[in-house]
């Protein structure tokens, strides 16, 4: 039976999803995306992941790029995420007004956030309407920032305050192989 995508999508907005903007300088021009599909993937060597639509303009620079930057936004860059999220800005449009630097490579690394992680592409695999990248991660900067942003609900949204949890009492085996 196949999900219907709509459905799909309001689901997966129920899932918080860690908000980063990656820019790369392709061929002939840069650009900014915003991913809500960041991940971890392994600390030896260090590599994260995420996904770019195939009708996206930054596939074509994604598939032509020889490093890419991810900036992990905080709470006060949230117009960062929603101007990179514009489908049909062109690369000047993209970077107009947002303060950035260019790196040797050309580039463009945004002022402010909690972090920067410039990456090598390590692999590229085919995932339906996208493609799931790879990213070796070459250096990393920490910076002092304000929380991280999520997408939820259709939203993006801060991180908030820590949870209480509970710790569950471990098992009694003595008792319960008895039984």
């Amino acid at each position: 039976m196949a999900v219907d995508p709509s459905t799909f999508r309001a689901i997966m907005r129920r899932v918080p999803s860690p908000v980063v903007v990656v820019t790369a300088q392709g061929p002939t021009e840069a650009r900014g995306i915003t991913i809500g599909s960041f991940a971890s993937v392994a600390l030896e060597p260090p590599l994260v992941s995420f996904n770019v639509a195939r009708e996206a303009r930054m596939y074509d620079v994604m598939q032509a790029c020889e490093r890419f930057v991810v900036h992990v936004l905080d709470e006060r860059q949230v117009h960062l995420a929603k101007q990179f999220a514009v489908p049909n800005l062109t690369s000047g449009e993209q970077f107009e007004a947002v303060p950035h630097a260019r790196d040797p490579d050309g580039t463009p690394v945004l002022d402010g956030g909690a972090a920067v992680l410039r990456c090598r592409p390590h692999d590229a695999v085919p995932a339906g309407d996208h493609a799931l990248y790879v990213g070796r991660v070459e250096a990393v900067e920490a910076r002092p920032g304000d929380g991280a942003v999520l997408y939820y609900e259709g939203d993006y949204r801060g991180v908030g305050s820590e949870l209480p949890s509970t710790r569950l009492a471990p098992v009694n085996r003595a008792s319960s192989e008895s039984s």
